[in-house]
């Protein structure tokens, strides 16, 4: 097996094959004859070939020379593939990012910013993934995904959060429910005579519904639990209740089908969204813009629902 190649001899190997001679090879990179003529020596060594026959006018290229030529172009031209490449990322004209989102939230980061972005740099691949917040946060933290939106994602010295802002549980009802004609917020107690649907234990959410049981002390018992906001919504529009953290320009709020109504209790008000990436990952260039336009455009990261 051969020892690495030393690419200052391939490089002093290709001049005297290119100049036909030691000496020109020599004058063309400025060093002694007798340093080109060492450096040959022992890359023949290297190769326990043969490259040159010396001859009265110059040197003539073996069999073996023309192998180690192929050698050296393929050399030169992975280089300036590898450069064009990396020049294409840094122009964001190359590369792909991968991002992890949950369900909720996959409208707003569509319109706010994906959808420009997309248009901006074609050449970029984008791939979305619509999961649950402890799977986003598995597969940031294993460089699965690149960034990460979700839901009150516990504290973790592993993730570096770029965003964040408050997005208070709201109690989801139809149009025309009872509870949507009062004026006061809703309390847990009026929330707890309707039907009541749940995220799933491995949503954002979850935890927070589990730390509100154990400070009141109660058991929210539903009668619906997915991991599916479509779901959800059906199960709401049917006539029963939800807690969900709706974000801004719901659709189903907007136009009115559906109402978020504010719930009195400050558990249920504090948590919040996150935008987050692995703590110590490199950014490229395109990840950076990705950002910076996520904390520009990004409504969930705005005021209101």
């Amino acid at each position: 097996m051969l020892r690495e190649i030393n690419q200052r001899r391939i490089r002093y190997f290709y001049e005297v094959l290119a100049r036909g001679t030691i000496r020109g090879a020599a004058e063309h990179l400025n060093v002694a004859p007798s340093v080109i003529t060492r450096q040959l020596r022992l890359l023949e060594e290297e190769l326990a070939v043969t490259l040159f026959e010396r001859r009265a006018r110059g040197v003539v290229p073996t069999e073996s020379a023309e192998i180690v030529l192929q050698y050296y172009r393929g050399c030169n031209a992975s280089q300036e593939y590898m450069e064009s490449c990396l020049q294409e990322m840094r122009g964001m004209q190359r590369g792909s990012i991968r991002i992890g989102v949950n369900e909720g939230y996959v409208t707003s980061l569509m319109d706010d910013v994906l959808n420009d972005f997309s248009l901006q740099y074609p050449r970029l691949n984008i791939h979305v993934e619509v999961l649950l917040t402890s799977e986003i946060i598995a597969q940031v933290i294993q460089d699965d995904l690149h960034i990460g939106l979700a839901y009150n994602p516990p504290e973790n010295s592993d993730l570096r959060c770029h965003l964040r802002a408050k997005r208070p549980v709201r109690l989801l009802v139809k149009k025309g429910h009872p509870l949507a004609n009062q004026q006061a917020r809703v309390t847990i107690s009026d929330a707890t005579r309707y039907p009541l649907g749940l995220m799933s234990a491995t949503s954002g959410l979850s935890q927070t519904i589990q730390l509100l049981e154990a400070t009141e002390k109660i058991r929210l018992t539903p009668i619906l639990t997915t991991n599916s906001i479509f779901v959800l919504e059906q199960f709401v529009i049917g006539g029963g209740v939800a807690f969900m953290a709706p974000s801004p320009g719901y659709p189903r709020i907007q136009s009115g089908e559906l109402v978020g109504l504010e719930i009195d209790h400050p558990i249920l008000m504090s948590p919040e969204i996150h935008l987050f990436v692995r703590q110590g990952r490199p950014l490229s260039t395109a990840l950076n813009q990705l950002l910076k336009q996520a904390q520009t455009n990004l409504s969930l990261f705005k005021q209101g629902i």
